[in-house]
């Protein structure tokens, strides 16, 4: 393998696609801005960061995004404060 591994985490899979990147995950259901979960949800962000870099060990095909369900992303957090 040659060059930098790289995982894209996107909440557009059909606009991604098109752009065929190596290794992708969708949290299904993420909003614009929230690609990793929403703010103050702190264990939620460390799950998708992590389901994210274990495609780095998978063979995946290129163009190809993987969707993951986050049931916890609605629930709803008060800021901290």
């Amino acid at each position: 393998m040659k060059g930098i591994p790289t995982v894209l985490i996107t909440v557009s899979p059909e606009v991604s696609a098109q752009m065929r990147p190596p290794r992708a995950l969708y949290p299904n259901g993420f909003m614009i801005g929230n690609s990793l979960g929403k703010p103050n949800m702190r264990e939620l962000q460390l799950q998708v960061l992590r389901d994210a870099l274990s495609l780095l060990t998978q063979d995946t095909r290129p163009g190809k995004i993987i969707m993951r369900d986050y049931p916890n992303y609605g629930e709803y957090h008060e800021p901290p404060g």
